[in-house]
């Protein structure tokens, strides 16, 4: 197992804070709605280790420049579905006929994209590097656990990253980002630099 200690895993929950809170202000400015995400817990899984979930949305996205690698936000369906009533002009409260579906997927995507890019520059700004993001590609899972996918962690542990994600009174829920081990370390070592 690829030890991370305390003090990396704060220097983590940081600088995911900080970038986070930039993409809460994004997503608030495209919904029209008070965003807030909270101080993260950080956690780092075993490459074995299953995440449980229900129904999720998985984000997967790319970095193209200034980090090597890929994280992964995990989203719940639920929350997905009134992000993307909300980006499509309804109120986020009527969910009736909505489903996961091309046209949802799309809005969410662009969602998505919005708050990926925020973190994008807030990393950046942070490590006085440019670094930029592909388009997130979102697919969704419908059980209960889900193995982190191979290409995300590349056989190394994981760092979790859990906030409460909170949209006016329509969405009090969980936001998870993964960062494989490798990214972390390019991330650290910035920071020490």
């Amino acid at each position: 197992m690829t030890n991370i200690t305390k003090e990396q895993a704060d220097i983590i929950g940081e600088i995911a804070n900080i970038c986070t809170g930039t993409a809460a202000t994004a997503l608030s400015m495209i919904i029209n709605h008070p965003t807030n995400i909270t101080t993260p817990l950080v956690e780092v899984l075993d490459r074995e280790e299953k995440l449980e979930s229900e129904d999720c949305i998985l984000v997967k996205v790319p970095y193209t420049k200034g980090l090597d690698g890929t994280n992964l936000m995990v989203l719940d369906v639920k929350d997905a579905l009134i992000i993307a009533s909300l980006m499509m002009g309804g109120d986020g409260r009527d969910l009736t006929g909505l489903e996961i579906n091309e046209l949802t997927l799309s809005a969410i995507s662009e969602a998505m994209n919005q708050m990926c890019g925020s973190i994008a520059t807030s990393m950046a700004s942070l490590l006085s590097r440019p670094t930029d993001i592909g388009f997130p590609l979102i697919n969704s899972r419908d059980h209960k656990s889900f193995e982190i996918p191979d290409e995300l962690c590349n056989g190394t542990d994981i760092v979790k990253v859990t906030f409460r994600l909170t949209v006016g009174d329509l969405i009090d829920s969980e936001l998870i980002q993964l960062y494989p081990v490798s990214i972390v370390k390019q991330i650290l070592k910035q920071e020490e630099i």
